[in-house]
């Protein structure tokens, strides 16, 4: 909806402001408040969705002054929180007066109650306290940065990184993390001292410079094993057409991003059901065959829905244009192949609607990726797993980087350490060969404290895949996934929601037996069994692709060649950590296909294109 950036004594430029107004190009505010005890700036840049008059203007304060919101996101169940004020007047119908009232009213505590995507700064007078909130499964980021009694704030990173109170430094333990997993989970940026805000998390910061988080996210559900097939499809249909009529909450028309598989056709279904107007659907794909051109199925599935249909190509050099230009907006190097392809799209979409809902979420709460029916054969057969000698099994395949990671994860017998090594690209095996003695003897860490808090709050009678989707959802997923779906749609001004991540719905999915959703190789049974009501056979059972890209291939190629300019360079990332021979040595072995490396390479590709981005360029 919108970018929020704010400061406790330190002063916050307009010109800083400006670096956000891709996330609000609508109107664009920054306040001041001092007090003997405080100074505050509050700043917003709006896109306008719910409420286009001048009464949902932000930052906003209440009647009585004391109190005082700047907010990004949409509540949707906003009417049903307003009608529990009936003693309020509100000058508007935005759900940013609905919220800043029913803080008031109360407490901080009341988010819980909050059913939306959102991150906002909450402004009490009286005290001199700020709250920063972000939703519970972290769709809108929020950054901060603390000194002392200074604190910074912004749904990005540049606004931080770009005031005079900031020295810009890598963060070389994130930066190992980073290198395990490929993003980094919360509180964790590659910017020293600045902190991404946890999803589900509140932090409140006092005047002089003290302060205290707190999850508001409750225990994981137990799971519910008396349930029938016939009742939990019943209701889980009930539950996503609720998420989408409540997601379709808007005073501007809403489209959808539509890729050739279920998820997506789903979504568009129900819009279409439940919509006043014909909807608008946006595609991209690249030419030739294969696993990343779907145009064909995206245009069935307009056909089945009647969507008004934009969709684009993708030529190798549209691709790697758009590559280059993300980092100024993802701002984390997330190693995700998809992301230019989502950049192009939102820049496609932006030119018809201002809000899109996306298929984005359904798989971590269902088991949709191939590596829950990894987890799952490796907890059942670990005894017989351990007699074998997988070793030489991964040096057989070892052009099979699925398999590979398998064989690694399944040497671990403690639940979580097995979890860990699911995730894991680069193991301590490869990292050993890649750092420096230095850097490697400096951040030999365990990154198991990344992942303990949420495992801790699992139900400890789940099976074991039961607790790695809980983890998958808030962690992968808010700081990966969700980060990049956020940063490239708002770089478009346009708004990403997500039905599959409704509170309502994920909280049901996650009472209900493993069965219900990994039934044999079949993921997302349950979704797929509720869509013999909407779609034919032929889109339901259709093969995942998932926005794939042609990125192995043009590794043994072009960007193989890329990777070895940039890491040759005198002043690159890698020849400050790593050892530059053993990079060579990956490419070599990924170009002849003795190794699939793609993963591992597209990492310090999308690293060294970061470090050239933000400690090379001057950000304008």
């Amino acid at each position: 909806m919108c970018g929020i950036a704010g400061s406790i004594n330190c002063e916050l430029p307009e010109e800083d402001i400006n670096l956000i107004s891709h996330r609000g190009p609508d109107s664009q505010a920054l306040i001041e408040l001092k007090s003997d005890n405080y100074r505050v700036f509050l700043g917003h840049t709006r896109l306008s969705i719910l409420d286009l008059s001048e009464a949902g203007k932000q930052p906003m304060f209440t009647d009585c002054g004391d109190y005082c919101i700047t907010f990004n996101g949409e509540i949707y169940n906003h009417k049903e929180l307003r009608a529990k004020l009936p003693n309020i007047s509100f000058r508007g119908q935005s759900d940013t007066e609905t919220i800043l009232y029913y803080l008031r009213e109360f407490g901080i505590d009341s988010v819980k109650d909050f059913n939306g995507i959102f991150s906002f700064a909450f402004f009490n007078r009286k005290t001199g306290k700020t709250v920063l909130v972000r939703d519970p499964f972290g769709v809108k980021p929020l950054y901060y940065y603390i000194s002392g009694d200074k604190l910074i704030f912004s749904s990005e990173i540049k606004v931080i990184s770009n005031n005079k109170i900031y020295a810009r430094e890598i963060d070389e333990a994130a930066l190992n993390t980073f290198l395990t997993f490929r993003y980094n989970p919360a509180p964790q940026t590659l910017f020293k001292g600045i902190k991404k805000l946890e999803a589900a998390t509140y932090l409140e910061f006092s005047p002089d410079g003290r302060h205290t988080f707190k999850n508001y996210w409750p225990k994981a559900q137990k799971i519910n094993y008396n349930i029938s097939e016939e009742e939990a499809i019943a209701e889980y249909q009930r539950l996503l057409e609720q998420a989408v009529e409540r997601q379709l909450l808007s005073d501007v028309p809403v489209g959808l991003l539509l890729s050739g598989g279920l998820d997506s056709a789903v979504l568009g279904h129900l819009m279409s059901k439940k919509s006043a107007y014909k909807i608008k659907t946006f595609t991209v794909g690249f030419k030739g065959v294969g696993n990343f051109n779907e145009l064909d199925d995206a245009r069935e599935t307009s056909q089945l829905i009647g969507s008004e249909h934009y969709e684009t190509f993708m030529e190798k050099e549209t691709y790697m244009n758009y590559f280059y230009k993300s980092f100024y907006h993802t701002e984390e190097p997330v190693a995700e192949p998809t992301i230019p392809a989502l950049y192009y799209l939102s820049n496609l979409a932006s030119q018809q609607v201002k809000v899109v809902l996306s298929g984005q979420g359904a798989d971590e709460p269902m088991a949709g990726y191939k590596r829950y029916q990894g987890e799952r054969l490796i907890s059942k057969y670990k005894g017989i797993l351990s007699m074998l000698p997988l070793s030489l099994v991964s040096k057989i395949f070892s052009n099979n980087s699925t398999l590979e990671r398998g064989v690694y994860a399944s040497q671990f017998s403690n639940e979580l350490d097995r979890f860990i090594a699911i995730y894991t690209l680069l193991t301590p095996d490869m990292k050993e060969n890649l750092y420096k003695p230095d850097f490697l003897a400096r951040n030999e860490c365990n990154q198991k404290v990344h992942f303990e808090k949420f495992y801790d709050r699992t139900d400890k009678n789940a099976d074991s895949l039961s607790k790695l989707l809980y983890l998958d959802t808030r962690t992968m997923l808010p700081d990966n996934l969700l980060l990049f779906n956020d940063k490239l749609t708002m770089a478009n001004s346009i708004e990403n929601r997500v039905p599959y991540l409704d509170i309502d719905l994920v909280n049901y999915l996650e009472s209900l037996p493993i069965d219900l959703k990994l039934r044999g190789k079949m993921g997302k049974y349950i979704h797929k069994k509720a869509s013999e009501a909407w779609l034919p056979q032929s889109v339901i059972h259709r093969k995942k692709r998932g926005f794939e890209t042609p990125v192995g291939d043009w590794f043994k190629n072009e960007l193989s060649d890329t990777l070895m300019q940039m890491i040759d360079s005198s002043d690159s990332l890698c020849r400050q950590y790593f050892n530059v021979e053993f990079i060579k040595k990956m490419i070599q072995q990924h170009r002849s296909m003795k190794k699939d490396y793609k993963k591992q390479l597209f990492i310090l590709l999308s690293l060294e294109l970061w470090y050239s981005s933000f400690f090379k360029a001057k950000l304008n």
